[in-house]
């Protein structure tokens, strides 16, 4: 397994977001069994915004790629593709890339892509835990002038609702 550590930075932002979704992850993992590929998916699931694995320039495909490569089973790979609404977004601005992900979103297909997209979408930009609520703003003023990931995310918001749900009171 590839570490953050080793790609990002120590002080770099995004390190500190994946540390924190691992963190969830490994909260949620205590709680509900996925032998120990929640977190493994954490690690993964940013990995390809690191300059050495951005093959496509797509983080999520980037990741899942990598993730392949390293021998992680096809639920972890498909949990990197498809998290936080990933294909929704490469609809709207990399359909050269729309191959990786087939005709649907996979997202909601397993517990541990849903659980994956629960511990993101509970990690703030800085690694600071937040509600959905709180992920939400954020998303929406950090990205105020990205109309395609804020289309993809009022477009998914009923889907991190629902995934929220089911696995916020794991967090209790």
């Amino acid at each position: 397994m590839k570490a953050p550590e080793d790609w990002f930075p120590a002080d770099a932002p995004r390190l500190a977001h994946i540390r924190q979704v691992m963190r969830v992850a490994q909260v949620v993992e205590a709680r509900q069994d996925f032998g120990g590929r929640l977190v493994i998916a954490a690690a993964y699931h940013d990995i390809g915004y690191a300059r050495a694995f951005a093959e496509t320039g797509f983080h999520p495909v980037d990741g899942a790629i990598l993730a392949r490569a390293d021998g992680c089973d096809a639920e972890v790979v498909d949990a990197v593709l498809h998290h936080s609404g990933a294909r929704g977004l490469c609809l709207r601005t990399r359909t050269d890339l729309a191959g990786h992900y087939g005709p649907a979103c996979r997202m909601m297909d397993t517990s541990l892509s849903r659980a994956l997209t629960f511990c993101d979408n509970r990690s703030g930009p800085n690694g600071e835990a937040l509600t959905l609520a709180e992920r939400i703003a954020d998303i929406r003023q950090r990205h105020a002038g990205n109309p395609a990931l804020l289309e993809t995310t009022a477009d998914y918001l009923p889907l991190f609702e629902r995934i929220d749900a089911e696995f916020a009171p794991l967090l209790s």
